[in-house]
């Protein structure tokens, strides 16, 4: 009796074994299917299908060798020749390969080819969308070249076209999530904020409320891609993604009042009071916007610098302090955000504050070292040459040599006043115009100086005496 497994083996080479028959025409059918479904999506007869790949792998091969006249040729035969979901490349290729062709008639000035060009664009991306909106790589692709689309088309007609983009910029953000790119993160911000301007009544209070309550949520978005970037070593996407980060943050602050502002900040601080990355990243917005007289700013502040000691947090309880008018405390933080920001971007508004506070303390050394530190930053800074004038004058008396000291330091300070009234904006030339016209009325009379053996105009050397905070500088006498 035949082996009944060498039997089988047999029935399946001779085909008498009625199931190993249908495998044998299931595997058959299953091959013939495969192949005629990757035939037909180049066209119905095989003449069609080799015109079709003809065209594709000519279009693709011009478009790599850079030569994209000879390649658009080919685009159009493959748009004449192609079933329409016949090749994602055909779109993406062809994309890029507009783009190019762009650039080239916008530096030539082409306008006309330009716009028609532009038309070109768009058509494609809407074709791209509607024939391939999900593929193997990318399963939202629909979404992802929604957003190509709306950046171009912002960039094609810049901020009339803000509400339309930001249509189209909202949906592909609501459907990416975090995994939106860097320019349409920062395109939709912008495009909000334009659109917002555009609107009136209480659609612009709506659009208003949407980006404040937005805000946070693309900042997170921005805040996991630094993060994943710096984690991948990518220092440049990192980089990308914290200027566009600074670019919603610019936004957001032009648009938010206090009022509008804390509110918004107030319900995520509710929900989330423990979560510390939320409390720095409020704090920083109070502080941007000196949105400091509420209930929210003091816990916040508090909380954050207890748990990590930083120069935001040192800052924001001094200069809650010095609104109280505890000057002694607000200048303990002061200095304590001075010192724990060696080279951050807020460095010169807390050496300002800092010094400003001294000054108000009597301590004119201490304003004066502040004010030259600002000075090192910006060596044209309006506020610094004001914050000498000020420590100076505030201590005039540690001066009196029992001649002309004391008046002298109101001559050198009124100098820095000038200095800063010609380096500041009307603001500040108007405080500078006061302090200036204050220090006027303490000047010598002629017969001060006559008794001195002076002359107004003459040059005067303020003399080294112990205290005065502009010993040993050079002035020019003057009356009043």
């Amino acid at each position: 009796m035949i082996d009944q497994k060498t039997q089988e083996l047999k029935d399946m080479k001779t085909n008498t074994n009625p199931f190993a028959l249908f495998l044998t025409t299931a595997a058959a059918l299953m091959l013939w299917i495969g192949n005629a479904q990757a035939q037909e999506k180049y066209g119905e007869t095989p003449e069609q299908q080799e015109l079709c790949k003809e065209s594709l792998n000519n279009f693709i091969s011009f478009y790599k060798q850079k030569d994209y006249n000879e390649a658009y040729i080919q685009w159009n035969k493959v748009n004449e020749r192609c079933p329409a979901d016949a090749s994602e490349s055909f779109y993406a290729y062809g994309l890029r390969m507009f783009d190019k062709i762009l650039k080239a008639a916008d530096e030539e000035g082409q306008t006309e080819r330009v716009v028609a060009l532009q038309d070109s664009i768009l058509m494609v991306y809407d074709w791209y969308m509607e024939n391939f909106p999900s593929t193997s790589k990318h399963p939202n692709n629909r979404c992802e070249v929604l957003a190509d689309k709306a950046n171009d088309y912002y960039d094609f007609y810049g901020k009339d076209s803000a509400a339309v983009a930001n249509a189209w910029l909202k949906e592909a953000v609501d459907c990416l999530g975090a995994e939106a790119d860097a320019k349409t993160l920062s395109n939709y911000y912008i495009t909000s904020f334009y659109a917002m301007k555009n609107m009136e009544g209480d659609a612009a209070k709506a659009k208003l409320a949407e980006m404040l309550t937005e805000y946070l949520t693309l900042a997170d978005y921005c805040d996991a891609a630094i993060a994943a970037a710096k984690e991948a070593g990518d220092e440049r996407n990192a980089g990308i993604y914290e200027k566009v980060k600074g670019n919603i943050d610019q936004v957001f602050v032009t648009i938010a009042n206090c009022e509008e502002m804390v509110p918004v900040l107030q319900t995520k601080y509710d929900e989330s009071s423990e979560d510390m990355v939320l409390l720095e990243k409020i704090l920083r917005l109070l502080n941007k916007k000196e949105c400091t007289d509420n209930e929210l700013y003091l816990p916040v502040a508090t909380a954050v610098h207890a748990a990590s000691p930083s120069s935001t947090s040192a800052y924001s309880i001094g200069i809650n302090y010095a609104k109280a008018e505890n000057y002694s405390e607000a200048f303990n933080y002061l200095e304590q955000a001075v010192e724990l920001c060696p080279d951050c971007g807020d460095r010169a508004t807390y050496i300002l504050k800092a010094g400003q506070v001294a000054s108000f303390l009597g301590n004119a050394y201490k304003a004066k070292n502040y004010a030259n530190q600002l000075l090192e930053i910006d060596p044209e800074s309006a506020e610094a040459y004001m914050l000498i004038g000020d420590a100076i004058a505030g201590a005039a008396k540690a001066c009196d040599d029992g001649a002309l000291g004391m008046r002298a330091a109101y001559w050198v300070a009124a100098d820095y006043y000038a200095r800063a009234r010609s380096l500041g904006d009307e603001e500040v030339s108007a405080r500078a115009s006061k302090k200036i016209a204050n220090c006027e009325k303490q000047f010598p009379t002629v017969d001060d100086i006559f008794t001195v053996g002076k002359a107004a105009g003459d040059s005067f050397k303020v003399g080294s005496i112990s205290g005065c905070p502009c010993a040993g500088e050079t002035t020019r006498i003057r009356v009043r």
